[in-house]
């Protein structure tokens, strides 16, 4: 296709550098052109002729083939003279009308020296040509044996190409044979006689389809019957070979004939006994090496003599003659049998503390040959790259040390660890016959000395501003073994502070010591730490310590820690300036820095209008929380009524050059009007707990169906029990009626052997025990923001005298009383009931009083409440103090 376009463009700018002032034309070209099949190679398809204008000829390598339908190099085209072109076949591939294509479409290009060009269009049709049958067998020759009874002795194999009807005949025509017409298969029609019949026939088996016919050539052997047994002609039937030679050697030509019929010696026909080394020729007699003859070996070694039977069988038409003979070969052994080496040690591991003249391996050989002339052998080489003259090799195969292999030993600076040590033997008889064998040597290196710090102590300081991370210095230790290998480094002990094991990390292959978290100088303000260092000897290791001592540097790390925190105040709007708010006091304590030091202030965006501040505000750790500026809510001034005070309690009320640091704790006030507050004073309120069952049944707890199943063969075995019980009182409950079915009959001949006796009554005694609970804590309820007592062993709870807000209650100081309006919630059960006293006997846990625990809250009801200021306590998990107004939220 490439050389299609090659050509196009090549004829196009021919055509436009002439100016299209040429012309060229196919004459003569048929559109269609027919071809007999099977058309020789050079057969012409067509000729057809050129015209080309004045001056103008063909262009090389036009004109050509373009475009095939099929694709075929069946075609060529050429020139046959400056005006005349042809068409012709190549040959390749055959033009087989049954086989291939009948039709070819391909185009003829012409180009003309001057560029133009033409191009036409040419089909090729196949006819088929009638061809004769094809005999598929090759000429055939047949031997006939006398007195055969008749019978078929031939069928041909034939084919037309046209699938025709074929018929068969035999040429000339001999009563003594007949032939199928239809399948061509030749029959005797006699039995032949050697004496009296001619001992050869020629014949022609003829087959037509028709229109063509082929010939056969047959010829047909007469054989005589013998009756004679095959005669040998050998007289030599032993003989003596050397071992090892190549299978198909011929050994002897055994040759037998019959005496009647020597012309026919074909007819004989020879085997030779199962053995793994000779084979016959059937045909010939010829006796060859059938395998690899190996006098070495342990078949031949003991019994070098091959003994085989040979038959020669005659095939007559009667029972097969035959005849043996034994044939005898003795196999010699020749030397072709290097020495096979090898070490009692091939790998060998040697310390490097080996002394000299050690022995490192023996090396022995051996030879399979059989003669002893031939095993004799000796070692001629001993080789060993790079080893210097540190082994040696003895006449009877001894490799011993020969220098010192150890690594520390100055003179060994290149010492290799690894020796491959070749010794070779050479055998006496035949010195081209040579074995050898390697031994693998590999120097060990031994753990002779220690690792040894370059200091026994260390010092360092680190300041405990210093975080995690921080390298604080390194240890070096030294290994004077080679070849050097690595040493780990690792701390033994010391670096505890503060409640850590170690605060230090010790990096294994540096010996770099770095900080794991920030040191505290308050609390351990040294450290003395134990630092071990072990070589890599993976069996035998072997170690030193080191002492290393870290100060730690004091600085000022501590911020100071103030309390309470979060702490909620009430104020009036009319309280008077440099008056306690509530009677707050701030409590700070540093563990770096003096009381002295601190210094308390307000930020100002949380301190609007600075009604707050400090007194004293600098130099104690203990201060109070006062009111300094008025509120004026009424000309605008103040408008917030909820301050959430931001303190910060720095440390830099000092002279030390030192960098502060600082506090900070947050204060809620909110700013009251006492003149829209209401007091009502109630009954103290009591706390009542109430079950809350929730199903959490999942199908995938297993123990759910296990305590299912155990719990329904429980109820099962208690019904059963229980059954049992009545059955017991039924047979012994005394019958009322008067049918006889009913009575007891009694033996009058027998006694009562055990008397009946009513089962002895059982006595319950029942132990109440109370006990007044101790409560020795407060807390407030999340819910209804009620202050109730409770006793931290047992979560035993009680409502306390209480004010209650009308908006979320904030924890107040001890000596501060809020007055805030609260709505009760449901009431509670009344006292005794069933509910009240499960709930209350499982929250408490005790035998505690459920009456004492009950009140009655009235709907719409106020209570006053004081609010001390109390540490929450630790309450058990699942006792939750459930009250009216949270039973919702449970």
């Amino acid at each position: 296709m490439s050389e299609n376009i090659h050509a196009l463009v090549v004829i196009l700018g021919i055509w436009i550098i002439s100016g299209a002032f040429s012309e060229v034309s196919i004459i003569g070209l048929p559109a269609n052109t027919m071809l007999p099949e099977n058309s020789p190679a050079g057969t012409d398809v067509f000729s057809f002729q050129m015209s080309f204008s004045a001056g103008e000829s063909m262009a090389a390598g036009f004109p050509r083939l373009l475009n095939f339908n099929p694709l075929t190099n069946a075609f060529a085209v050429s020139m046959e003279n400056t005006t005349h072109a042809k068409v012709f076949v190549t040959g390749s591939p055959d033009l087989d009308f049954e086989t291939v294509p009948n039709r070819f479409i391909f185009e003829i290009l012409a180009v003309g020296s001057f560029g133009n060009g033409d191009r036409k269009t040419l089909t090729v049709l196949l006819t088929d040509v009638d061809e004769p049958p094809v005999f598929l067998d090759e000429a055939s020759v047949l031997y006939i044996l006398e007195k055969t009874p008749p019978g078929q002795i031939y069928e041909p194999s034939v084919s037309d190409p046209e699938d025709k009807t074929l018929m068969f005949s035999l040429i000339p025509v001999n009563p003594a044979f007949s032939v199928d017409g239809s399948k061509g298969t030749v029959f005797t029609t006699k039995e032949f006689n050697y004496l009296t019949d001619p001992r050869s026939y020629s014949l022609n088996i003829s087959v037509s389809d028709g229109n063509n016919t082929a010939l056969r050539p047959l010829i047909i052997n007469i054989v005589k019957i013998n009756d004679d047994k095959p005669i040998f002609l050998n007289t030599i039937t032993s003989f003596t070979l050397p071992e090892e030679l190549s299978p198909g050697h011929i050994v002897a030509n055994i040759t037998a004939v019959v005496p009647d019929v020597s012309l026919y010696v074909g007819l004989i026909f020879y085997t030779i006994s199962p053995n793994d080394y000779l084979e016959i020729n059937g045909y010939t007699g010829l006796v060859t090496i059938a395998n690899r003859m190996d006098r070495d070996s342990d078949t031949l070694r003991n019994t070098p003599t091959v003994a085989v039977t040979i038959t020669a069988t005659y095939r007559s038409p009667g029972p097969p003659l035959f005849s043996s003979i034994i044939l005898t070969v003795t196999v010699l052994d020749i030397n072709d049998n290097p020495p096979i080496c090898t070490s009692d040690k091939p790998r060998r591991e040697v310390p490097e503390t080996e002394a000299k003249g050690a022995l490192i391996a023996t090396v022995t050989c051996t030879d399979n040959d059989v003669e002893p002339e031939f095993r004799e052998y000796s070692f001629t080489s001993f080789s060993c790259t790079g080893c210097t003259q540190r082994f040696a090799l003895t006449s009877h195969g001894a490799i011993v040390l020969n220098s010192s292999l150890n690594f520390e030993d100055p003179s060994n600076v290149n010492i290799a660890s690894e020796y491959n040590l070749l010794v070779v033997a050479t055998d006496k008889n035949d010195t081209s016959l040579k074995g050898d064998a390697y031994v693998f040597v590999s120097v060990t290196p031994v753990n002779e000395f220690p690792p040894i710090f370059n200091s026994t102590t260390y010092f360092f300081s680190v300041s405990e501003l210093l975080g995690r991370g921080a390298v604080i210095g390194s240890v070096v230790a030294t290994d004077k073994d080679l070849p050097p290998t690595d040493i780990q480094f690792s701390l033994v002990s010391g670096g505890g502070s503060g409640g850590l094991t170690n605060i230090f990390h010790v990096d294994p292959k540096l010996g770099r010591i770095s900080l794991l978290t920030n040191p505290d100088y308050e609390v351990t303000p040294s450290h003395t730490l134990v630092i071990r260092v072990v070589d890599g000897d993976p069996f035998r290791p072997l170690s030193a310590t080191a002492v290393v001592t870290i100060n730690i540097t004091e600085a000022n790390d501590e911020p100071p820690l103030c309390g309470p925190n979060k702490t909620s105040l009430v104020v009036p709007v009319d309280m008077r300036p440099g008056s306690s708010v509530q009677g707050f006091m701030l409590s700070c304590t540093d563990r770096d820095s003096p009381p002295s030091s601190f210094i308390y202030t307000i930020s100002g965006a949380t301190n609007v209008n600075n009604h707050f501040g400090f007194s004293p505000s600098a130099g104690t750790n203990i201060t109070r929380l006062i009111f300094r500026e008025p509120f004026d809510f009424s000309s605008g001034l103040d408008k917030l009524w909820c301050y959430s005070l931001t303190v910060l309690i720095s440390d830099g009320n000092l002279r030390a050059s030192r960098a502060p640091r600082t506090g900070t704790i947050i204060i809620n006030v909110r700013v009251v009007d006492p003149d829209l507050t209401t007091t009502i004073t109630t009954t103290t309120p009591r706390i009542t707990y109430i079950d809350v069952t929730r199903n959490t049944f999942d199908a995938d707890d297993w123990y759910v169906w296990f305590v299912t199943v155990l719990g329904a063969l429980l109820l099962v075995g208690i019904l059963a029990y229980l059954l049992y019980r009545c059955f017991r009182y039924l047979s012994t409950k005394e019958c009322n009626c008067t049918c006889d079915c009913c009575e007891s009959k009694y033996m009058e001949d027998e006694d009562t052997l055990i008397e009946y006796k009513d089962p002895p009554k059982r006595e319950v005694l029942t132990e109440v025990t109370k006990i007044n609970t101790v409560f020795d804590g407060e807390e407030v309820d999340p819910v209804t923001k009620r202050v109730y007592e409770y006793n931290s062993k047992s979560g035993a709870r009680r409502w306390k005298d209480a004010t209650v807000v009308s908006s979320p209650s904030e924890t107040q100081p001890e000596s501060s009383t809020l007055v805030i309006s609260q709505r009760a919630g449901t009431p509670a059960q009344p006292p005794g009931s069933a509910q009240s006293e499960s709930s209350n006997a499982t929250r408490l846990g005790s035998a505690q009083s459920v009456d004492s625990m009950q009140t009655s809250l009235t709907s719409g009801q106020h209570q006053a409440v004081q609010l001390p200021m109390r540490s929450r306590p630790k309450v058990k998990p699942g006792m939750v103090p459930l009250t009216a107004e949270g039973m919702s939220e449970v």
